[in-house]
């Protein structure tokens, strides 16, 4: 709970000040469902930034709490093992401090419930490419602030999180003219090493993990922090 709290209030304080909010609770005051077209690509393609792959319509989750005006946004990304209750909670939490969320659902359109027992179902990519084009639909949404909105993941979501932070994928794909306010990955794993890692958006990134964790060993992403703090990115 010491974690959730300290996650949220970081949150709360890129999104802040606030519109005006009715008295907190964790239950949305109005939930949408949103869909997302993207693709579905091989990472191979991702990289080369081809766009002749297979049209996929993914969906996102909004749910607006009981607040007037824009909102900020926290964009949700699962893990592997897909929409799970970790999603749940965290909605509730931003919900209850008056942030809205939109939680990505990346497997179900693509007929998958997960990726746990064989990540090679599903490029790693495909995750970022559907989070660029959830910008897109949160960009025209009348009640979302764009210049608020803050990207978390968990595991392969984290990972996503993670590297969506890199410039050149937001030239290569990101077209909604949004710029994410902060990165948050959760567990993320870090083994990959992309051309232009250091090039990151200018903007914070914050990542969690664990010191047990032998799936995703946050030595990795410790290495990785400390290229970023020494190309003076705030990490």
């Amino acid at each position: 709970m010491m974690r959730s709290c300290a996650v949220a209030a970081f949150a709360l304080g890129l999104a802040m000040p606030l519109a005006a909010a009715q008295p907190a609770q964790d239950i949305a005051a109005r939930t949408e469902l949103h869909a997302i077209q993207t693709l579905t690509l091989s990472d191979k393609q991702f990289l080369m930034g081809d766009t002749e792959a297979k049209a996929t319509t993914v969906s996102g989750q909004l749910r607006l709490p009981a607040a007037t005006g824009r909102l900020p946004v926290v964009v949700l990304m699962h893990g592997s093992g897909g929409m799970g209750p970790n999603i749940e909670m965290w909605a509730r939490e931003f919900n209850a401090i008056g942030v809205a969320t939109f939680a990505i659902d990346g497997f179900t359109g693509r007929g998958l419930t997960q990726t746990s027992s064989n990540q090679a179902l599903l490029g790693r990519l495909n995750f970022i490419l559907d989070i660029y084009r959830g910008l897109d639909v949160l960009a025209k949404h009348p009640r979302v602030d764009p210049q608020r909105i803050v990207l978390m993941g968990f595991s392969r979501g984290g990972q996503a999180a993670l590297y969506a932070s890199l410039k050149r994928f937001h030239q290569l794909w990101n077209k909604s003219g949004v710029e994410i306010a902060a990165y948050i990955p959760f567990y993320p794993d870090c083994a990959t090493t992309f051309a232009g890692e250091t090039d990151t958006a200018d903007r914070p990134i914050r990542i969690f993990g664990g010191t047990v964790d032998d799936y995703n060993p946050i030595a990795l992403c410790k290495a990785y922090a400390e290229r970023l703090k020494a190309a003076g990115r705030d990490v």
